[in-house]
This record gives structure tokens, C-alpha cells and sequence, in this order.
């Protein structure tokens, strides 16, 4: 790997990854590895960033699973039973559950056996890519067999850099913004990205807020810049690039400006914050201003003729 992991480790936000890896361990691990005790409660502090401390875009996407708590705890059951083959395993566990994917699926694995397994999800794969260490599968590979390959590179890489592979995963926020410093990675993605990220921290200095975790004041960033970057790849990664209240693709060269994508509070009355936020075109955003998310949808149906 071509950057320095010390110098990645002393960036605040993954120290903060780092530093919380026990504890998270010691609440999850047990808990996915006998999941007939998981409670629902359990399962969305596990999606939740404020509890596993480090995955972001988990708590949209995973949430119907917990609708059906004795079929999640059946397919977790299967997921964690090294009996069976790894690949197997993992396609049936995926086959079962609604909402969830290879991103949910490897951090339980991680947590239930953090010696045996990475993480797959949009944010290691893309700077696997990016750094030549994204393998080859044999035609027709099913997920799991995928899984099972880019495993075996998580614990080659993790070994090389002598990090365990919890830190492993954090280390690559810092490995995409190495290459995106060198001038690798200059999309129109990653401008209208940063471009947003940009624009809600200035938001937020000037309407008297300020830049901080915790503490309630108007239209304040609850999370570090870095922090918003990623969790807003993760919501356009979600959506597959498109409008989060139109289905529209967004447009990030530019060509038609008003599906440029912009950054949205689901709640106007409420911060810059994890769940709060989403990706609209930007005239979808000029229309809503500070109209409920829900009374907005509603309007725009009617408008559809729905």
C-alpha cells in the first residue's frame, strides 16, 4: 500500500475508528456470534454509526431486515457457522435478507471473528481498484465467492501493513484522499461531492453554528468534513446516483445544471447531521426550501398525477 499508516492513523477521524475497536468488539462480537440472543435494538445500534463507531451508510439500507427478526437471526446463524463454506454461507445469508448486502453482511463477519474477516463495500473496494490489488474472479463468481477472494487480500494487505483488519478497514478513507490529493481521483463525482461538503460546512458557520459532535445550535455540522464525504457517497452509492425524492439520474458533469446533485436536510429545522441528510437534484431542492420532506413527496405526487 502506498501511503503511510501512521501518518493515516494520526488523522483524527480514524484514531476515533481505532481507538473505539475493543469496545465495539466486545458489544457485537458475542452477540453476532450466538445472533439467537440478538434483539431488534441490537441490530439498529449495530446500522447505527453512533454505536459501531465506524460504518456510516449502514442504518438506510438495513433497516427492513429487522422487520423479520426470527429470519434475521436465522441468516446471521448461517452467515457465522464456519462448518460451512464461506461462500456458501454467505450467498444464503444475502439470499435471505431484504436490504441487506455485502456491505452489512462482512462487518458482522468482522465482528463476530475479527482475525478471520474483512470488509467488501464501497468504500474498500473502489481504492482496491484504485491501488492494483482488486482481484480476478472466475466467470460467473456468485457473491460469496467473490467474498471469499477479496478476503483472502484483506488478510494478505493486513498482514504486509501489520494492522489488524478492523484498521485495516478505516485506513482506506485515508488511502482515497492520498489519491485524490495525487491528483488519481479528479471526477465530476467527486467534485460535486466535495463541492457539497463544501457548501454544508459554510452553511454552517455562517448561520452562527459551529463545527461539533454534539452540542445542539442552528444548522450545526455534526460530523467532520471527511465524515460527511463518505457518508455522502454512501447515500449516492444507495440511490445508484439518482435523486433521493425523484428517482432522477443526477447530473455531475454539469451538462443540465438543475440535475446537479445537492445537498438536503430532511428536516429543515433539524442539523447537518446522520440521518438528516439526503441527495436531491438541485431544483428539487429549490422547490422544497423548507417544506416537510413528507408534505413535499405528497405535493409532487399530486403534481405527478399519483
Amino acid at each position: 500500500m502506498s501511503f503511510d499508516v501512521q501518518k493515516a492513523l494520526s488523522v483524527p477521524d480514524i484514531h476515533n475508528i481505532v481507538e473505539r475497536r475493543d469496545k465495539v468488539l466486545a458489544r457485537f462480537g458475542p452477540i453476532f456470534r450466538a445472533p439467537e440472543n440478538l434483539t431488534q435494538q441490537d441490530y439498529l445500534d449495530f446500522l447505527s454509526f453512533r454505536h459501531n463507531h465506524h460504518w456510516t451508510g449502514l442504518e438506510r439500507l438495513g433497516r427492513p431486515a429487522a422487520n423479520d427478526m426470527n429470519k434475521l437471526r436465522e441468516a446471521i446463524a448461517v452467515l457465522v457457522d464456519e462448518t460451512e463454506p464461506l461462500p456458501r454461507r454467505f450467498d444464503t445469508a444475502l439470499s435471505m435478507l431484504r436490504g441487506v448486502g455485502v456491505g452489512t453482511l462482512s462487518p458482522m463477519l468482522l465482528l463476530a471473528y475479527p482475525e478471520r474477516y474483512g470488509v467488501w463495500n464501497g468504500t474498500s473496494e473502489p481504492e482496491l481498484r484504485g491501488l492494483g490489488y482488486w482481484p480476478t474472479f472466475p466467470r460467473g463468481a456468485t457473491e460469496g465467492e467473490k467474498y471469499k477472494i477479496i478476503n483472502s487480500v484483506l488478510l494478505k494487505l493486513s498482514n504486509h501493513l501489520n494492522v489488524d483488519l478492523w484498521t485495516l478497514d478505516a485506513l482506506w478513507w485515508q488511502s482515497k484522499l492520498e489519491r485524490q490529493s495525487n491528483g488519481q481521483i479528479k471526477d465530476a463525482k467527486f467534485k460535486a461531492v466535495w463541492a457539497m461538503a463544501n457548501q454544508a460546512e459554510n452553511t454552517a458557520k455562517q448561520s452562527n453554528g459551529q463545527i461539533i459532535e454534539q452540542t445542539v445550535k442552528n444548522k450545526d455540522l455534526r460530523l467532520s468534513k471527511e465524515s460527511l464525504i463518505e457518508h455522502l457517497n454512501d447515500l449516492l452509492d444507495e440511490n445508484d446516483d439518482r435523486c433521493a425524492i425523484t428517482g432522477l439520474l443526477l447530473d455531475f458533469e454539469g451538462s443540465d445544471e438543475q440535475l446537479r446533485p445537492s445537498l438536503d436536510r430532511i428536516d429543515s429545522n433539524a442539523h447537518y447531521e446522520l440521518g438528516n441528510l439526503q441527495v436531491v437534484a438541485r431544483f428539487i431542492n429549490f422547490w422544497k426550501r423548507d417544506t416537510e420532506d413528507a408534505e413535499f413527496s405528497r405535493l409532487l405526487a399530486l403534481v405527478r398525477g399519483e
